[in-house]
């Protein structure tokens, strides 16, 4: 497989963090960075599939709005329930 060059500006800090925790794990920089991408990404990933999850049992009453606020924060639950009972008000729209 080809690697993809990717160019990323980032603040000095970091550039150095970068530069210590490559001396320390003898690793190149783009290797540390690649890494951390990958975790990032997969991390990503996994909360997609979590808040897929409990949007449905949202949606399905099958656990309350505090509980969805606990699990994917305040911000992300109040789009869930707009879009649940979006989704539900047309539902009963259609049915008229």
């Amino acid at each position: 497989m080809q690697e993809k060059l990717l160019t990323v500006r980032i603040e000095p800090e970091l550039g150095k963090k970068i530069e210590i925790l490559g001396r320390e794990k003898i690793e190149t920089k783009s290797n540390i960075v690649r890494e951390a991408l990958m975790n990032y990404i997969q991390k990503e990933m996994e909360m997609r599939e979590i808040k897929k999850v409990v949007a449905e049992k949202f949606a399905l009453d099958k656990i309350s709005f505090e509980e969805l606020i606990r699990i994917v924060g305040y911000k992300e639950a109040k789009k869930i329930a707009f879009y649940v009972a979006t989704a539900k008000k047309s539902f009963e729209e259609g049915l008229k």
